[in-house]
């Protein structure tokens, strides 16, 4: 393992990787690109990741990056800039590209977050934030698992019955934004492969060279839009009124 000790100067761009399409929304719209109170959840994402002032710009790897379909960045309430670039097939070579741009652009470190997780709360970005540059390791949100988890097996009418429980005892779940260092980040998809089936996050390419990200608690309210329930929660939630102690 390298090690890759940070600076006092550090320059965090926000990577998101925007180009899938999100067949499991059972949506002819990709689920970024999906609109709540007349903004898609990728603007929300934007504006969310914009809401701590030491990112100093977003990159968003699309599909078409000169499409007219994009939604426009100047609506946005944010002082950064926000960039399109090309992403790839698959997240990672999306997020690759985001990386590979954000390094140009003299970023120390690259801050992931998933499109369609418009509701990260301020919160929980300062929080990943501060020990996502403060370690060589790198950070990211997760929340401990509550559920009771339960391993499946499949019998011959193909039905799914419980093989044994798991012990859910140090288990969490990862969310996302997740903050390395960028060019460790980038060296460790390549090295790891876009199409390795293992790559399921960014901590993933981090702990393939070695590293040991830190889990920083995260949010509920931080759900990713997989499927159509999961877009009513984060609708709900968008369109509440903001209430002030």
């Amino acid at each position: 393992m390298t090690s890759t000790e940070p600076t006092e100067h550090c320059n965090v761009k926000a990577v998101i990787p925007a180009a899938g399409h999100g067949s499991r929304m059972q949506s002819n719209i990709p689920k970024q690109f999906l609109t709540v109170g007349g903004k898609t959840l990728l603007q929300y994402s934007i504006e969310a990741v914009c809401a701590d002032s030491r990112v100093t710009e977003v990159i968003v790897a699309v599909s078409a990056p000169d499409s007219n379909d994009l939604p426009d960045v100047s609506e946005l309430a944010v002082s950064q800039t926000v960039t399109y670039v090309r992403g790839g097939e698959t997240r990672a070579e999306s997020v690759c590209k985001g990386v590979e741009y954000a390094l140009v652009q003299g970023a120390t470190h690259a801050l992931v977050h998933d499109a369609a997780r418009p509701c990260l709360p301020k919160e929980a970005l300062a929080r990943v934030i501060d020990s996502g540059v403060a370690s060589q390791h790198g950070a990211i949100l997760a929340i401990p698992v509550r559920d009771s988890l339960k391993r499946a097996m499949s019998l011959n009418n193909n039905a799914a019955h419980i093989e044994e429980s798991v012990e859910r005892e140090h288990l969490w779940q990862a969310q996302t934004p997740q903050v390395f260092h960028a060019r460790t980040l980038l060296n460790g998809i390549h090295h790891m492969g876009a199409h390795n089936p293992q790559l399921t996050d960014e901590a993933s390419a981090m702990q393939w060279l070695g590293y040991q990200p830190i889990l920083v608690e995260g949010a509920f309210k931080n759900l990713k839009v997989t499927h159509p329930e999961d877009f009513e929660c984060v609708a709900n939630w968008l369109l509440a009124p903001v209430t002030t102690e």
